[in-house]
């Protein structure tokens, strides 16, 4: 795992602590993987801390595709089975 993905996966296993559901969507006028992340529950954060969610989430959306698309990570695997999960 490269440093990308690893700052991927770790905004993935925080975004999910906040209780965010957070799912790949395709999205053909998108990014060089034709896929865009979507995050519901946004709302339940104040406003600030929203954006900058939203915000790190943009900088960081081919490396959560490319996390929640691999089923081969264990901890991944088992965190997603705990909650509402879409990919």
């Amino acid at each position: 795992m490269n440093a990308r993905e690893d700052v991927a996966r770790s905004l993935y296993l925080e975004l999910r602590a906040l209780g965010l559901e957070v799912w790949v969507e395709d999205d053909p006028g998108g990014g060089p993987l034709d896929y865009g992340i979507e995050a519901a529950g946004l709302h339940k954060l104040s406003g600030a801390r929203a954006k900058e969610v939203r915000r790190r989430i943009g900088r960081n959306e081919e490396g959560l595709v490319r996390v929640i698309l691999d089923h081969r990570d264990p901890d991944l695997h088992a965190i997603r089975a705990e909650g509402n999960h879409r990919y």
